[in-house]
């Protein structure tokens, strides 16, 4: 089948959700269909202007890509004229970006329905309004919804509504996702549950833990705790660098990833809390990350639970890579990590939000090496099925057998 798949995001980026995008494509070719990427025509970042993305995210296969014309007053508010990147006029700029997109993704839509032979046979997407404006252009593709969280604002919930009335099925990567939408009336057989994944292959090959601290230049004769991930304060790196404060002498934490913007403003927290045990990596390439995590005594994945993406839709990529690592992780007890994780079992689980807790689970998993190494264990094992060309496997699967369903259903209102 011809996928449209629209992504409203920069291709190649530093942002996890474009590796799980470009991922999930190279898994879908795989999968023996052929999907073109339609994203938005933006300024990228100095680092990534010239990046290769088959190489840069080890992809199998050239990704079919197609730039769309955008408004890019992104660019205005952060490249051209930084001193405006003050709310609201980024809040304004991604709107005004996000819906020029919608209407260059809408017209691309009917353009590809209406092309003998067609060059789209469904439409994909992991944004809501993007979707439902290609919805309006091409009524006559069945069109499937990835979600990876839901709004709460009430305007944005009766979009959600409208969209759920015309698409053919729903891929939600979390139980608690489907659990929401089924309050809104999806019936069950419309929804699959498909949490993200990880390419094992990274991992096959993982050196040991002094090897990779040599490569990376950190010291060996110390418990090293590992971040990897961005820097959004539901995600928890500012827990972890509190929780360093009571870490045993001779343990360190290495942030690694997050966006210019995001580490700046941490690492002013750091200076400012004195965490003298915290060292801000950056952003790494995906290549680079398995060398990271291979270099830890533990790995760190402190969530809040004061967001719901956080507590019941995230499917985090960074779970999935910790556990094909071999590493212990210690994570926060919350619903959606414990749709994979569970205590004392593949993972040390501490209360969300609790720097002292989150560091007395790492204390225990950096100090019993026993429990560490049996977390450890069962994490790889429990990864095994876990992988992108399973998940895209699952998701043909979904799509072949809801695309000639109708989309008439009934949402509460």
């Amino acid at each position: 089948m011809n996928w449209l798949y629209l992504a409203n995001a920069r291709i190649p980026s530093e942002k996890a959700h474009v590796y799980q995008i470009l991922q999930m494509v190279d898994a879908l070719v795989e999968a023996g269909q052929d999907v073109r990427v339609v994203y938005p025509r933006r300024a990228n970042l100095p680092g990534m202007r010239h990046v290769d993305p088959r190489t840069f995210y080890g992809l199998r296969y050239p990704p079919r890509l197609c730039a769309a014309p955008t408004l890019d007053l992104v660019r205005f508010v952060t490249i051209d004229a930084p001193v405006l990147n003050h709310q609201p006029l980024p809040l304004l700029a991604h709107a005004l970006q996000e819906a020029s997109f919608a209407v260059s993704s809408a017209l691309l839509a009917r353009h590809a329905v209406a092309s003998r032979p067609p060059a789209a046979d469904l439409l994909y997407s992991r944004d809501w309004p993007v979707l439902l404006a290609a919805i309006s252009a091409a009524p006559s593709r069945p069109a499937f919804w990835e979600a990876h969280d839901l709004p709460q604002r009430p305007t944005a919930r009766r979009a959600i509504r409208r969209l759920l009335e015309r698409i053919r099925g729903v891929v939600a990567i979390t139980e608690g996702l489907r659990q929401e939408l089924l309050t809104l009336g999806l019936p069950p057989d419309r929804i699959l549950v498909a949490p993200d994944a990880v390419d094992l292959g990274r991992f096959a090959q993982l050196t040991g833990r002094d090897e990779a601290r040599h490569r990376l230049g950190l010291p060996v004769d110390q418990q090293v705790v590992v971040y990897a991930g961005h820097l959004y304060r539901w995600k928890g790196a500012h827990t972890l660098a509190l929780a360093s404060r009571d870490l045993a002498d001779g343990t360190s934490v290495y942030v690694v990833g997050g966006t210019a913007a995001d580490l700046e403003s941490f690492r002013r927290f750091v200076a400012g809390e004195r965490l003298g045990r915290v060292h801000v990596v950056g952003h790494v390439s995906p290549a680079e990350v398995p060398h990271w995590l291979a270099a830890a005594d533990a790995l760190a994945l402190p969530n809040s639970g004061s967001d719901a993406i956080s507590a019941r839709y995230t499917s985090p990529l960074k779970l999935f890579e910790y556990m094909a690592a071999e590493r212990p992780t210690v994570a926060s007890d919350l619903p959606s990590l414990r749709e994979v994780l569970a205590h004392d079992q593949n993972a040390y689980l501490v209360p969300p939000d609790n720097p002292s807790a989150l560091a007395a689970g790492l204390r225990a998993v950096l100090s019993d090496r026993a429990l560490a190494r049996r977390l450890a264990a069962k994490a790889r094992q429990d990864v095994r099925g876990r992988t992108w060309d399973a998940r895209a496997r699952h998701v043909v699967e979904f799509v072949i057998d809801r695309a000639s369903s109708s989309p008439n259903t009934r949402t509460q209102p």
